[in-house]
């Protein structure tokens, strides 16, 4: 009888050595998977729709889509660039849906994961308020963007995968990515002036 994998096993696991679990044992063991994933993928949609229930609920349907649809994942794959794959077109139907409702600051600012993740503890109040400022200054231009230009944005610089990894989520070629990269940096540089600039990568 094969031995079940203990808890600190399995969370040494590799995502592909989880999922192989689940088809093999039962999909108990995909907790582990939405454990390690649930706040990049909240992330991600938080992100991209700019609604805080909204991306709570993509999140899950995302974690459900990817639980029914786990016997046709491709041995070979990263689980994370398919997971990410799933969630990125839940995200772009929504959007669809709602025509590009405009994103809502406020309530990226009302989540703590929305947040830049470490804000020195020296900062002064004006400070804070400063970067505040500005961080909601970049979100509303990035909201502003075509939808295929915002994904990338969001993926990039707020998910930080590689192009390779956009790439693969998009179906695209990573010069592609670069190119869309590089578009929407000149048409946030077009509306922030020197208020911010997203560094172009290398």
């Amino acid at each position: 009888m094969r031995e079940r994998p203990t808890r600190q096993g399995l969370s040494q696991a590799s995502d592909e050595a989880v999922v192989a679990l689940c088809l093999a044992e039962g999909g108990e063991h995909f907790a582990e998977l939405v454990n390690r994933y649930r706040d990049p993928i909240y992330s991600l949609a938080l992100h991209l729709t700019g609604d805080p229930e909204e991306a709570r609920d993509l999140a899950q349907q995302s974690f459900v889509k990817a639980f029914c649809a786990l016997a046709r994942f491709r041995p070979g794959y990263k689980f994370s660039s398919w997971l990410y794959t799933i969630a990125a077109n839940l995200c772009r139907s929504w959007l669809r849906k709602q025509k590009h409702r405009p994103l809502s600051i406020e309530g990226n600012f009302s989540d703590p994961e929305a947040l830049p993740s470490a804000a020195a503890v020296t900062e002064s109040p004006a400070e804070v308020h400063g970067r505040d400022e500005v961080r909601r200054l970049v979100l509303g231009a990035v909201n502003t963007l075509p939808t295929k230009y915002r994904v990338v944005v969001v993926l990039r610089h707020l998910n930080d995968l590689s192009y390779k990894e956009i790439g693969e989520i998009l179906k695209l070629p990573p010069t592609t990515v670069e190119h869309r990269l590089r578009t929407a940096r000149e048409m946030l540089r077009q509306r922030l002036g020197d208020v911010f600039d997203l560094e172009p990568d290398g």
